[in-house]
């Protein structure tokens, strides 16, 4: 099985019809700490993913595979740590740009537009772990940090109903 960086991108030209080929997906420690700085995240522990490439129609590629992860985010109301193993299954479809279509949108159905003739397998798999991660996470002190607000007779509306009330 071929080992890729988040760096590599690969030629669709390399796919015959049908035929599936396997890679496995190993960030560089120098692509660990971007991801780190893009996403936010306190740490990045493991990260790893194995994709299958099948050329599934003419001008039509599918990639399959499985992302995981172990992500350190901060809590979005503590800013403790929080640990979260991701484990995300990848579905992706990439289709062939058609030339010559200046000006006109073309809807691709969830399929990803190639690049000059190439899969960016690295911009996949950080995408992938982007929507993978929990959008807010919170650690388990972040219940006792909350505020319980009183419910208060006042609302936007309340001088405007005090203007309505008969003299």
């Amino acid at each position: 099985m071929e080992i890729l960086t988040l760096s590599s991108a690969l030629s669709v030209d390399q796919f015959s019809s049908g035929r599936a080929r396997r890679f496995h997906v190993q960030p560089t420690v120098a692509e660990i700490a971007e991801l780190v700085s893009r996403f936010d995240f306190v740490m990045i522990n493991y990260l790893r993913a194995e994709v299958t490439i099948r050329k599934v129609a003419r001008d039509c590629w599918d990639v399959s595979g499985n992302l995981s992860a172990k992500v350190v985010q901060r809590c979005v109301i503590t800013d403790d740590p929080v640990p979260e193993l991701v484990d995300f299954t990848i579905e992706e479809r990439y289709v062939q740009h058609a030339d010559g279509l200046d000006g006109v949108e073309v809807d691709l159905n969830g399929a990803e537009p190639l690049v000059d003739g190439e899969i960016d397998i690295g911009e996949m798999v950080a995408q992938t772990l982007g929507i993978a991660v929990t959008p807010w996470p919170k650690s388990r002190r972040s219940a006792e940090n909350l505020i319980e607000e009183a419910i208060s007779d006042e609302h936007p509306f309340a001088g405007l109903a005090a203007l309505k009330k008969p003299e």
